[in-house]
């Protein structure tokens, strides 16, 4: 008895982190989700690693034109390389940076706000389903919330110590996320701002620079584009910005109600939401508090399955509980509470600037705060004592909630033998002197998935046969196209996609098929026959 008493939280911590790595891996090695940002993610590090064409550019944002810087791509082309260019290596570290960042959440709770909020922290971040989903799954925005709070815990020991050491980690960090999703680049005002502070606080020359030289390490590559190319990436974003009217509040909208949904909608969702699959929602996060309480919001589209999600009723008490408690206990915890607070509201406020199509996953470099203010509430709940029994129910019951309402046991129709069945029949039935390009007719028509990149990654990564690129240009050059009929029952020649008819077809030449309904066809062209 009292070993469990001295021991209690190492012993629920490893629990946790165990139960974060079953939700995590299982079934992690079947690549049931390989689409069109993993694909050609993995296509361009495949040929960082195979046919040394290094890049400048990093992923391309949703944005149009705008790309992140490169570092992504670095991080994982070792990854891809140790597992001999299969992209589950990919899915794995995305899986390991979310078991890791369990440990890291408790270890950063219990450093800013005391134990054992740490405990409370890890809990919900090794079992939230949208969190469980994201860190499943190889994608470069998600191993952001693991390293803007490596950022987020070095500014706070920066405050609090003034240590030149912890201003350069924090500044490195972070430079690092530029590279993970554009939402990052949102907080740039703050660290000019801890810059500032760092300056006046008379921070040595060696902080001061070196703070400046790491943003500078981890932007130049898009800079040396930039020099390269004529400033592509500049042109490209004042067509967007300015002339295309995507910089500003957008029109017609309250600001007010639309910051307080987003609000809303980040504490509710991570502590409370439920996920189903499939458009149950609207597309977009539509800032308006009717929507909003529909009890329907859309978490994340591009590169992940389509996911509605529901919030029930203590997800908003709880996030009136920690503004509740954040006043009452300022003065106790004034830094900790300081800072989270301005990165929520700053991160919310600065995405209100962008009148473009808003999606809740943008978010990601804001997930990990509400976790960290769950550990505080429920270590100033337990803490008392009349309700101290009901809030250690309280957050099993959480726990629960979320183990029982989890996807991952969910079973999708494709898996990576059925990719690279596509790919030996694709890859044993052309020539590498031949011009061809891949299509695919999907059956599901909610994959975020076009031109066939899936399925292209395993032709050129398994049987090395590199077909032309994905552009509308690239398919009229094509002299055979490789149909995967994922129906089985499409008229391919007559299909009214964009692939199918910039090539042009005259006939089908021959098909194989694959399994599972998939056929595959090869066609020529008009030209090639005339």
């Amino acid at each position: 008895m009292t070993f469990l008493k001295n021991n209690w939280e190492k012993i629920l911590l490893a629990i946790f982190i165990l139960t974060a790595g079953i939700l995590r891996f299982y079934h992690i090695n079947r690549l049931e989700f390989f689409t069109y940002d993993q694909a050609r993610d993995a296509l361009f590090v495949k040929r960082m690693i195979v046919d040394r064409e290094f890049r400048l550019l990093g992923t391309q944002t949703s944005l149009p034109g705008m790309y992140l810087p490169p570092f992504y791509y670095y991080t994982i082309a070792p990854v891809l390389w140790l597992f001999r260019l299969n992209p589950v290596g990919i899915d794995i570290y995305s899986a390991l940076i979310g078991v890791l960042s369990v440990p890291l959440v408790y270890f950063v709770a219990n450093e800013i706000f005391g134990r054992p909020s740490g405990i409370f922290s890890a809990g919900l971040f090794a079992v939230s389903p949208l969190v469980v989903e994201l860190t499943r799954r190889a994608w470069n925005p998600n191993t952001l919330p693991f390293y803007i709070l490596v950022a987020f815990y070095f500014v706070w020991r920066y405050f609090k110590k003034g240590k030149t050491r912890d201003f350069l980690l924090a500044f490195g960090f972070y430079g690092y996320c530029l590279s993970l999703h554009f939402g990052a680049w949102t907080l740039i005002p703050l660290f000019v701002l801890i810059w500032i502070y760092g300056a006046k606080r008379r921070l040595s020359r060696l902080g001061l620079l070196g703070g400046l030289g790491l943003l500078f390490f981890f932007v130049c590559p898009l800079l040396i584009f930039e020099l390269r190319h004529n400033f592509f990436l500049t042109s490209q974003a004042k067509i967007f910005f300015f002339d295309g009217g995507h910089l500003g509040v957008k029109s017609g909208t309250n600001i007010i109600e639309s910051f307080l949904v987003s609000l809303i909608s980040l504490f509710a969702i991570l502590t409370s939401g439920r996920i189903f699959v499939g458009y149950q929602a609207p597309f977009e996060l539509t800032g308006r508090l009717n929507d909003l309480f529909n009890l329907a919001t859309p978490v994340s589209v591009v590169a992940q399955k389509p996911f509605s999600i529901s919030f029930q009723w203590w997800g908003i008490a709880i996030l009136l509980l920690v503004i509740y408690f954040s006043f009452k206990f300022f003065k106790e915890d004034k830094l900790s509470l300081s800072l989270i607070w301005t990165w929520i509201l700053w991160g919310i406020l600065a995405s209100k600037m962008y009148s473009g199509n808003f999606f809740f996953f943008y978010y990601l470099f804001l997930f990990p705060f509400p976790i960290l203010f769950f550990g505080f509430l429920f270590k100033k709940l337990i803490e008392t004592k009349k309700i101290k029994i009901f809030a250690l129910f309280v957050f099993g019951g959480i726990l629960f909630f979320h183990l029982k309402t989890t996807t991952i046991f969910r079973k999708d129709w494709r898996n990576l033998d059925d990719l690279t069945k596509v790919a030996n029949i694709i890859g044993n039935n052309i020539s590498a002197e031949d011009k061809f390009n891949i299509a695919t007719i999907q059956r599901d028509k909610d994959r975020w998935d076009r031109n066939s990149v899936d399925y292209r990654y395993f032709v050129e990564s398994t049987k090395k046969k590199r077909a032309l690129d994905w552009y509308p240009q690239d398919y009229e050059r094509a002299d055979y196209l490789f149909i995967v009929d994922e129906t089985g029952e499409a008229d391919v020649l007559k299909s009214k996609i964009m692939e199918i008819e910039t090539f042009k077809p005259k006939e089908i030449i021959d098909f194989w098929e694959a399994g599972k309904g998939i056929i595959v066809y090869k066609i020529a062209k008009n030209d090639h026959w005339d």
